[in-house]
């Protein structure tokens, strides 16, 4: 008898990150939702995925709206045998100091880095743990969470969240039989910059600076998360300065920003 093909529902899966585990898990035979608000790139997604070995459909979702999740949700348990793997990947960004970055751009970020987490956490987390077979919750949010970097307030209090939102949960649901990975990897060079919200270009030009300088790639990520989802592993964390960094915070209880 041939394996049970798999599936997984990726967000923020039109490019980036969300592409390569989209095209990683393909690699192991998996069916992939590949859920985005960019319709031509999550097309394109699909079309790798399939070059990869896997099987995938393109999903419209626009993670800050509940009912979409919702309905989503359903049309896929008309669909699916079962759900196996929940990636929150969806993200954006953007910079400005706390009392200028303007309040309608920080519930903006909110909105899509945590909310569109929580949004799919809530939606989906009774139909996983229906899955006897190891089923697993993938939240990414980023090395932001830790270094609290100025000028990136609001991106760093949506990436913590996002950490504490995955803790929670993975002390909620080990019992139901459902992993929780939460991803904080340093810069990794993707489209995140390009829609983001800036208060001033030079914030901008200073994040494309250390984007360009990233040590890691969406794969190197990618491959991580894999390991972190068989191991049942809660914290993904990379590079090794990353990890350096989360440990120092973690001892020394201050930004690290400060040290």
């Amino acid at each position: 008898m041939s394996p049970r093909r798999r599936h997984a529902l990726i967000t923020g899966a039109a490019s980036g990150l969300g592409r390569a585990l989209a095209v990683r898990l393909a690699r192991d035979g998996w069916h992939v939702a590949v859920c985005d608000v960019d319709d031509a790139g999550a097309l394109e997604t699909v079309s790798l995925v399939e070059q990869a070995g896997g099987t995938g459909q393109a999903e419209r979702l626009d993670v800050t709206l509940p009912a979409e999740w919702e309905s989503l949700r359903d049309r896929l348990r008309g669909q699916w045998e079962r759900i196996d793997l929940l990636v929150n990947n969806a993200g954006v960004s953007g910079a400005g100091e706390v009392g200028r970055f303007p309040l309608d751009d920080w519930r903006w970020i909110l909105d899509v880095n945590l909310f569109g987490v929580l949004y799919g956490c809530h939606a989906f987390v009774d139909w996983l743990a229906e899955n006897p077979d190891r089923p697993h919750i993938v939240n990414t949010a980023s090395m932001a969470a830790v270094a609290s970097a100025p000028t990136m307030g609001a991106y760093n209090v949506s990436k913590a969240a996002v950490v504490s939102l995955s803790e929670t949960l993975y002390a909620e649901l080990l019992h139901r039989g459902v992993g929780v990975t939460v991803l904080c990897p340093g810069f990794v060079a993707t489209n995140l910059l390009g829609a983001g919200r800036w208060h001033r270009p030079t914030l901008k030009s200073r994040a494309e600076e250390c984007f360009a300088e990233a040590r890691i790639t969406a794969d190197d990520v990618a491959e991580a998360t894999l390991r972190a989802i068989r191991r049942r592993q809660l914290y993904v964390v990379l590079p090794l300065r990353g990890r350096i960094f989360w440990w120092l915070k973690r001892k020394e209880l201050r930004p690290l920003f400060h040290l």
